[in-house]
C-alpha cells in the first residue's frame, strides 16, 4: 500500500514542481511584486508535498527486500547491478539530496528582500531539484 502510494504520489510532487517553477518563471520575466497569499503558498505546498513524498519513500525503502538484504551483508550485490543500485542506493540519495536543495529554496525565498531575489531562489533551486529528482526516478518500474 506504502509503496503504491509513493508511486501515486510522486505524479502530484512533479505537477506540483512543474506549476511552481513556470509560476516563478512568468512572475519574473513581468516583474511582479512577490504575493504572499498566492507565491508563497504555492512554493510552500509543494515543499510539504514533497516532504510527505519523501517520508513515503523512506518508509518504503525500510519496508523493501533491499534493506533486508543489506542487513544480511548483499549490500555488494546490489552495488554489482546497476537496477539495482539505482533502487538502494541512487534513488534514496538523490532524492534526499533534491528534498534538501528545495528545503534551502524556500528558506532563501523567504529570506531574500527582493522580489527579484525570491523568484529567483525557487526557480534557481527547486528547478534544481526538480532536474534531480527527473534524473534518479527509476523510469523502468515507473512507467509499468
Amino acid at each position: 500500500m506504502i509503496k503504491f502510494l509513493h508511486g501515486s504520489w510522486a505524479y502530484l510532487v512533479m505537477l506540483l514542481f512543474v506549476i511552481t517553477i513556470i509560476n516563478y518563471v512568468l512572475a519574473y520575466i513581468k516583474n511582479k511584486v512577490f504575493d504572499y497569499s498566492k507565491e508563497f503558498r504555492l512554493a510552500s505546498f509543494t515543499l510539504i508535498v514533497f516532504s510527505i513524498q519523501i517520508l513515503l519513500g523512506i518508509i518504503t525503502w525500510f519496508n523493501s527486500h533491499y534493506f533486508e538484504g543489506i542487513k544480511h551483508g548483499q549490500m555488494g550485490l546490489y552495488m554489482k547491478n546497476s537496477a539495482d543500485r539505482l533502487l538502494v542506493m541512487e534513488h534514496p540519495a538523490m532524492m534526499l539530496i533534491a528534498w534538501l536543495l528545495t528545503f534551502y529554496g524556500f528558506n532563501r525565498m523567504k529570506n531574500a528582500m527582493t522580489s527579484k531575489k525570491k523568484y529567483m531562489a525557487i526557480i534557481m533551486l527547486y528547478g534544481l531539484a526538480f532536474l534531480l529528482i527527473l534524473m534518479r526516478i527509476p523510469w523502468q518500474n515507473w512507467l509499468k
